[in-house]
């Protein structure tokens, strides 16, 4: 990977065309767009703003060429710039202003819950829009399940995500971005700075003010039912995972713990992805706790 950052960091002709390589290959294997993602925040980050939007504009060019010769379309690098490269190098300039990754992450919760109101607003029957695309794509799958029982609940399931459509791609969305910036941080941090990403992660903290609004919006959930508030609570979730996944990391180093303890972690949540929800609490409530001073202080 630091190979790569370095072919990266050459020009910004290695750059884009790492960045529109990965995001068209992207399609087949999802991952790699946190990879292309990740090539403009490192530009941004290390050269400047001007210099990413350079980037992303030869790498837009070089998707679409990609995209011709293997898709037959270039409208595919509508999506990548808007829903990839966009917030990536928003996050990435925001970051490179303040110095901190805590208001960093802080902006991109207000990102998502700005794209769940912008969806939910402009396009209030995306519901009706998208629901016959779903059953007529997973109806095969429906039918081939063993069990009228289980074909309720992978029924119930989709009919969840439809309803909550926009709060599903707004926070997707963000949380890819949020990774891209972060591993454009670590080769950042591995090219120039040596141990920078790792200090600023374990000392992450998202401040009480977005905490205490991320409670308000899971009790008014709860009470409520409102998909809007489920909505919006999934962007605060999505952010609040990586403080809690922080507080998981800075115990481990406070404790003196051998590393296979995250190993077991991320096994765990890989295991039982249930657990990000707690996780994601447990981040919220560090805000007020503060669990790591704690620690310290014991």
């Amino acid at each position: 990977m630091n190979a790569l950052a370095r072919f990266i960091m050459a020009g910004p002709g290695q750059a884009s065309l790492v960045a529109a390589a990965t995001a068209i290959l992207a399609i087949l294997l999802p991952p790699l767009a946190w990879i292309s993602g990740g090539v403009i925040a490192l530009v941004v980050l290390h050269l400047g703003n001007l210099r990413g939007l350079q980037v992303v504009t030869l790498a837009s060019v070089g998707s679409m060429l990609l995209g011709w010769l293997a898709l037959g379309s270039p409208v595919v690098v509508l999506g990548i710039v808007l829903l990839l490269w966009l917030p990536a190098w928003l996050l990435a300039a925001f970051l490179r202003s303040t110095v901190s990754l805590g208001k960093t992450l802080q902006a991109s919760i207000v990102l998502g819950v700005l794209m769940v109101l912008l969806v939910h607003l402009a396009f209030p029957q995306l519901q009706t829009m998208v629901t016959a695309d779903f059953t007529q794509m997973l109806g095969p799958v429906l039918e081939q399940q063993p069990s009228e029982e289980v074909r309720q609940q992978l029924q119930q399931a989709v009919d969840t995500v439809i309803r909550l459509l926009p709060g599903v791609l707004a926070s997707g969305i963000v949380m890819g971005a949020v990774l891209s910036l972060l591993l454009g941080r670590w080769w950042q941090a591995a090219l120039y700075n040596p141990g920078g990403l790792t200090k600023e992660f374990h000392e992450l903290h998202l401040g009480r003010t977005m905490a205490g609004i991320g409670l308000v919006l899971m009790v008014l959930a709860g009470v409520t039912g409102a998909d809007l508030a489920i909505m919006l609570v999934l962007v605060f979730l999505m952010i609040y995972l990586l403080q809690g996944t922080a507080l998981v990391h800075s115990i481990v180093r406070i404790k003196q713990l051998n590393r296979g303890w995250l190993y077991g972690f991320y096994i765990l949540l890989f295991l039982v992805p249930h657990l990000m929800v707690p996780l994601a609490v447990l981040g919220i409530t560090d805000a007020w706790i503060d669990y790591r001073r704690r620690l310290q202080t014991n």
